[in-house]
């Protein structure tokens, strides 16, 4: 297929003698549709999209709790595979195959990938098919090997990453320290990397009452409620919680902590607080699609990762006007977050720094309230998925109709 360049573009402009529109079409080709950062991302981001520029596709191999939404979005899904598979497997040629099929029966400009898998997929249908190529690093491909193993992330896919350097004609990545690993370990040259935050609509949609959640969970209306969103994986630390809950109960007794997710430690962690006594203090309710009102009934999010890029229920806690409380050096918390002022940062190796950020915290509904109210104007001034729908249209614009490809 042909990219479009802007002289052919200007010379159709000026014999209509009017303003051309352009609709540039771009598949999405990400893993799954579960509800992971990632896949929340892409349908914030296709939802905001103006469809008279851009014409969404997203290819999927497995359903998701997001599958529905996607639909009644109206974007067209493509299933390019069952189940899930591994790069080294034979399914990887039938996979390249189906998305080559549709790229070319849509005709489709730009293949723009999230996740690693779906990377590699897709990178090898745009060049079988000349389709342009933006990879939207989500995950941590390009983190420091020492750093991924000091906060348990996953390795063994991640080291082919580096066997595709330059291959990408651009590469978005959500944290300014994300690019400058990029660029340092020659991934892909300077002019190629933008960062682009993850944004999310700044309108909260809740669905049921503060009151009503606490009666649920059997939260007393006087406690002070500490929610935690996030997958029960090892990354996520949520070991920390467990080991120093007890201390900021004793400075604050009205005091439960609610963690919301699932992940492979779940059950191994619901066994370990009942063990230990803790299973009235920490409250796992595993999976629950009522984040924002559960958001609603809190007073604390807190998120003390070991590894994060940009979490995207730190925004939508930011959002609600929620202080958070999160992990610094990791991710892009250090890049949005000014300790004290519209959030906490907190150090994921020192456990005193959280019993004594949260204690004080607690206590003081004061501060909850000015640092929230600071937090949802950073929301609001840096993080609208409009500005960041804007710019990919603006990024689409340029390789579809620029004709030089990088």
């Amino acid at each position: 297929m042909r990219l479009l360049s802007v002289k052919v573009i200007e010379q159709a402009v000026h014999v209509s003698g009017r303003d051309l529109v352009i609709q540039v079409k771009v598949l999405h080709v990400i893993k799954t549709l579960g509800l992971g950062g990632a896949e929340t991302n892409l349908l914030n981001l296709t939802r905001s999209l103006d469809t008279s520029k851009v014409q969404c596709h997203v290819g999927y191999s497995g359903s998701g709790q997001l599958q529905e939404q996607f639909r009644k979005s109206g974007i067209a899904l493509t299933q390019y595979a069952t189940g899930e598979h591994r790069l080294k497997s034979l399914a990887t040629f039938a996979i390249v195959r189906r998305l080559v099929q549709y790229i070319r029966r849509h005709q489709i400009d730009i293949v723009h990938t999230h996740n690693f898998s779906a990377h590699v997929w897709g990178l090898l249908a745009s060049r079988l098919t000349g389709a342009a190529l933006i990879e939207h690093v989500h995950d941590q491909r390009y983190t420091p090997r020492q750093e991924l193993i000091r906060g348990f992330g996953t390795i063994a896919q991640y080291r082919y990453a580096r066997f595709l350097r330059n291959q990408s004609d651009r590469v978005v990545v959500l944290t300014r320290r994300s690019a400058a690993d990029v660029i340092r370990s020659r991934i892909a040259r300077q002019d190629r990397v933008i960062v682009l935050p993850n944004g999310i609509p700044l309108s909260a949609r809740i669905t049921s009452g503060r009151c009503a959640v606490r009666k649920e969970l059997g939260i007393p209306p006087n406690a002070v409620m500490i929610l935690i969103c996030a997958r029960i994986e090892p990354a996520k630390n949520i070991q920390l919680i467990l080991r120093i809950a007890g201390a900021v109960k004793r400075a604050v007794p009205s005091l439960v902590f609610v963690v919301a997710g699932s992940g492979s430690h779940l059950e191994a962690y619901r066994r370990q607080c009942k063990v230990e006594g803790l299973d009235s203090l920490i409250r796992f309710v595993g999976y629950r699609a009522d984040i924002e009102a559960l958001m609603a009934a809190s007073e604390i999010f807190l998120l003390p990762s070991f590894l994060e890029l940009h979490s995207i229920a730190v925004l939508e806690a930011l959002r609600m006007q929620l202080p958070v409380v999160i992990s610094n050096r990791v991710g892009c918390n250090d890049e949005m977050i000014q300790s004290g002022w519209n959030g906490y940062l907190c150090d994921p190796y020192v456990d005193a720094q959280w019993i004594s950020t949260l204690s004080e915290l607690a206590i003081n509904s004061e501060a909850r309230e000015r640092v929230g109210r600071n937090g949802q104007g950073t929301c609001r001034d840096h993080f609208d998925i409009r500005s960041t729908a804007a710019k990919f249209e603006d990024l689409y614009l340029e390789l579809a109709f620029d004709g030089k490809r990088g």
